[in-house]
């Protein structure tokens, strides 16, 4: 019995959690962009990238484990979130549902230690629960960083 409880909530929560794909395009030899795709689930909605004093954790990107590669510019997103009155934490926040890609430009400067490390960290809602804030860690090796 507590096995099969286990293995709902393992579900469950497998079910309540963004899916990350990555893709990185070069451009040329040293230089080219890094795509993180967020995949939704159906009913929740992630937030956007600011914080807001009393509000949900925002989606932020932090590159630091990165070696030999220099980024350029901030992290550019597509679509554009939604903005609105939230009514879990009663203020005007910015979301997304469905699926968003984040995508930042970097130069190789080391092609032998070349490694893009990510960490995404998130909150998401439904109309009724927020899900505990996440943090989704992602590593590209040199291999993916050439042309």
């Amino acid at each position: 019995m507590l096995l099969a409880l286990v293995a709902v909530a393992v579900g469950a929560a497998a079910q309540n959690s963004v899916k990350w794909r990555t893709a990185v395009r070069m451009v040329s030899p040293t230089e080219g962009e890094v795509t993180v795709r967020a995949i939704i689930p159906e009913g929740f909605h992630m937030y956007g990238t600011k914080a807001v004093q009393g509000g949900p954790v925002a989606t932020t990107f932090n590159y630091d484990g990165s070696t030999g590669v220099e980024f350029s510019g901030k992290t550019a997103f597509s679509p554009a979130p939604v903005s609105g009155m939230d009514e879990a934490f009663g203020t005007e926040l910015q979301w997304w549902t469905g699926r968003v890609a984040f995508t930042r430009k970097f130069r190789v400067t080391d092609a032998a230690k070349a490694r893009i490390a990510i960490s995404v960290k998130y909150m998401m809602c439904n109309g009724a629960n927020c899900m505990p804030p996440r943090t989704e860690n992602i590593v590209i090796n040199a291999d993916k960083l050439k042309q």
